[in-house]
């Protein structure tokens, strides 16, 4: 199988070197598209020496535009989207390729992720539960995108992102998906480390806004659901051992300009999601 990951890229070339090297070191088959916004000549003069790498410069009118773009431009089997501050663990990739090979009938994969501070240390684990339409749609996504792979047909089915918003088209998108009858097969294992920077307090209150009011425009009886299915996932979650972990080992490039990943240990790790706390 061939991988097509597409990372949307604006001012964020420190974090985009870590990214792109967690990508290229998987040992699979795989082009990295990134579709930038116009951040400027080091980002072209880097990716131009970066070997492996698909950079398309041009202006768009948020993240989902460009996600729509580098997809549309995918000649992957799998594919899949890796913001700027996010990385595959090692061997990442090999092991959705497997799971896919395993579960032929499967359009999409999703599995556990970390959520790492600014100097990668680690600041929360996530474990996955199976995603329910109804439940992302009176919530939230409760997956990161940076554990989520799917069939390129999937997209190519007219599945785009939602441009007019600009924080949930992710967490809609996978919902279309789910009503269309795609299944999920889900990996309990890390497969990514996603970087909380703390800034985009500003995205979360828009991001707050707009689920707001799409849980608005649900029928009542769907947002009468809620509490009930919040309730399911804790349970779900609590199976899961989304609660509690023993120490949790992993390697990412640590800073922009690392070749090699850091190797780090948490002894005991949390649970909670930073914002949460």
């Amino acid at each position: 199988m061939k991988f097509s990951i597409v990372t949307p890229s604006f001012r964020q070339l420190s974090w985009l070197k870590r990214c792109a090297r967690s990508v290229a070191d998987q040992g699979v088959d795989v082009e990295h598209i990134v579709q930038d916004a116009g951040t400027g000549p080091e980002l072209e003069a880097w990716a131009g020496a970066h070997g492996g790498m698909r950079l398309f410069v041009e202006s768009d009118n948020g993240m989902y535009q460009a996600l729509n773009r580098g997809l549309a431009r995918a000649t992957g089997d799998i594919c899949a989207w890796l913001n700027c501050d996010e990385q595959y663990l090692p061997g990442a990739l090999a092991r959705v390729e497997r799971v896919f090979a395993e579960n032929p009938g499967a359009d999409l994969v999703a599995g556990d992720f970390l959520v790492l501070d600014p100097a990668s240390q680690l600041l929360a684990f996530r474990k996955i539960t199976p995603l329910r339409r109804t439940m992302i749609l009176t919530d939230h996504l409760y997956a990161f995108t940076c554990a989520i792979f799917f069939r390129r047909h999937v997209f190519g089915e007219g599945m785009q992102f939602d441009e007019s918003v600009k924080t949930i088209a992710d967490g809609d998108w996978i919902a279309r998906a789910l009503a269309r009858g795609h299944r999920f097969a889900y990996v309990r294992e890390y497969l990514s480390a996603f970087t909380f920077t703390g800034d985009n307090q500003s995205a979360q209150q828009l991001a707050r806004a707009e689920t707001a009011r799409a849980q608005q425009a649900l029928p009542r009886w769907v947002r009468a659901l809620g509490p009930a299915l919040r309730g399911v996932r804790r349970m779900e979650k609590l199976f899961a051992g989304a609660y509690r972990s023993g120490p949790i080992e992993y390697q990412v490039y640590a800073a922009e300009d690392d070749k090699q990943r850091t190797h780090f240990r948490c002894a005991q790790p949390q649970f909670r999601y930073p914002t949460a706390r």
